[in-house]
């Protein structure tokens, strides 16, 4: 396997969060479809229904400025706490502004390292119980899902709500979905962003091109993963991937970290996926259940 840039050096400078924010302008389903931004208010009668007791915490993983999150909370009462985190300390800055809490609070997070992860849940765990809200959009398919998964499944109390979002192959046939969305990877203003990530790189990378690719996931070969990669005359490196599994997958990803879902949403086109998940009662954290 080629090696791979740590994805915090895709916004790792405030010039590339720019950037980064161009291409969620110009390409991003989210921004460009009404049916994938009102997957995310779709969970909120559900999760009422869980956050009947009150307060309850939220906490944004990876939220950069808080779009998908503030559609989520409009639909719901406001949280006591919200911490926002994210890669970039001025994105989850913004986020904490916009989105509505009593109290509120931004940090640095760096989803590739769990000791960071570790600070941030931990950082407030001398709130009151009984329910956390952890929310993850828009950034399971840059990263390896189940180490990622594992640790926010042990990381759960017996009350915590986990809401993510994943990108999905559309289709039953992860490689020829993955075909079907490559334009959304493939074009300019994304060239932009990470041959400029390419660039600000250090140790230095030679001369070269990025090239995108469609490859098996190296960890899990029937997932399709779309990269973009650095090729030069010396070496190959990884700049970006995004996997990109079938629904099917990710109840499997959920099964082998023990997470039981409470509810999905996949838009229309079958896209872009949301999960609701808790601790899965076998690992005998699961609260009793509430009468009525």
């Amino acid at each position: 396997m080629s090696p791979e840039l740590p994805a915090s050096a895709l916004y790792s400078h405030p010039s590339l969060a720019r950037l980064w924010k161009k291409v969620h302008l110009a390409c991003s389903p989210f921004i460009l479809r009404p049916t994938v931004r009102q997957l995310y208010s779709q969970p909120a009668p559900l999760l009422r229904s869980h956050l009947k007791t009150q307060p309850y915490h939220v906490v944004a993983l990876g939220c950069a400025e808080g779009h998908k999150e503030s559609l989520l909370l409009r639909k719901l009462p406001p949280p006591s706490h919200l911490t926002t985190a994210d890669t970039s300390l001025a994105m989850a800055t913004i986020a904490a502004r916009k989105l509505p809490a009593k109290r509120k609070s931004a940090k640095k997070l760096d989803l590739t390292s769990p000791s960071s992860l570790s600070r941030v849940l931990q950082s407030h765990s001398n709130l009151p119980p009984p329910t956390r809200l952890l929310t993850l959009f828009g950034v399971l398919p840059n990263l390896d899902p189940l180490p990622l998964l594992s640790q926010l499944a042990k990381s759960l109390h017996p009350c915590d709500l986990l809401l993510f979002s994943t990108n999905l192959a559309p289709g039953e046939n992860p490689r020829a979905g993955a075909v079907r969305i490559l334009p959304q990877y493939e074009n300019p203003p994304t060239r932009r962003w990470l041959e400029a990530a390419a660039r600000r790189y250090r140790p230095r990378l030679p001369q070269g091109q990025l090239v995108f690719q469609i490859n098996s996931d190296p960890r899990q070969t029937s997932l399709a993963r779309i990269e973009a990669r650095w090729i030069s005359s010396r070496s190959t490196k990884i700049i970006f991937s995004s996997r990109r599994p079938t629904a099917p997958q990710v109840e499997a990803w959920l099964r082998s970290c023990k997470l039981l879902r409470l509810g999905r949403w996949i838009e229309p086109r079958g896209e872009e996926g949301l999960w609701l998940v808790r601790s899965h009662p076998s690992l005998g954290r699961d609260p009793k259940p509430r009468k009525g």
